[in-house]
């Protein structure tokens, strides 16, 4: 076989690679509701469903991520041997400050091998950070739901023509913050991801915390003045309910 031919056959496996990649892209699609998230006085977190269909024979893995920023933290400890103090500062690079991941019972596994491969994990956004100092970033986060892997929360039905039907229903935090909000799906087959789909929904604030989020930041004299007031009410309130009840023993 010469060297023309040798050339002549690479280039068709590789169209017909690309050409299988568009076809299985075509059939990942992705609709999700809500796509907006009032945060009121009564907001203690909701759900969100996500639905579409992926490729016959490949599972759906859905992921919700907020808007990268960098994050600076306190660097906390041991001054002379035993006092417990702010020791500088350490600053994360471009990371999301929300990141859900939905799986169906099988392909999370526990983050096993075939999981890694995938690079859907927390990892594939931790660029150039400390894998010690991400790793703290989670534990910390994960308290709050605002990190957290959810296990079990796909299902499927056949669709016909090469196509699955699948929904997953997602819990998103009580901490859950104003802003725009990615969420990709991607369709995976064992270790390999055969397309994506994503759109984006929105958080914003309603009722009263939006009229103190409007004080706060637009009239900063006033809400730091009105803040001081109602801190000395709540105080002269406080000393008349014990003086009437004899006193604090």
């Amino acid at each position: 076989m010469n060297k023309s031919n040798i050339i002549l056959i690479a280039a068709l496996v590789s169209m017909l690679i690309s050409c299988g990649a568009a076809l299985a892209s075509e059939k990942v699609t992705l609709h999700t509701s809500p796509d907006h998230i009032a945060i009121g006085t009564t907001y203690d977190g909701t759900t969100l469903t996500a639905s579409g269909t992926v490729p016959a024979g490949s599972e759906a893995v859905v992921r919700i991520m907020g808007e990268h920023k960098d994050t600076h933290f306190k660097k906390k400890g041991k001054a002379l041997g035993f006092l417990w103090m702010n020791l500088g500062s350490v600053e994360l690079h471009d990371i999301p400050d929300l990141f859900l991941i939905g799986t169906d019972a099988k392909t999370y596994a526990s983050g096993g091998g075939a999981w890694k491969q995938l690079n859907l994990g927390f990892n594939s956004v931790k660029g150039n950070t400390d894998q010690l100092l991400f790793d703290e970033y989670i534990k910390l986060v994960s308290q709050e739901g605002l990190y957290e892997v959810q296990e079990n929360v796909v299902t499927y039905s056949d669709a016909g023509n090469g196509l699955r039907n699948f929904t997953a229903t997602i819990k998103l935090p009580s901490s859950l913050k104003k802003g725009a909000y990615t969420v990709e799906l991607a369709a995976v087959q064992g270790d390999k991801v055969l397309g994506r789909s994503s759109t984006t929904i929105t958080a914003e604030l309603d009722g009263f915390p939006e009229i103190l989020a409007s004080i706060a930041f637009g009239h900063e004299i006033a809400y730091g003045v009105s803040a001081v007031i109602i801190a000395i009410l709540a105080g002269l309130l406080m000393t008349v309910l014990f003086q009437d009840k004899g006193g604090v023993h």
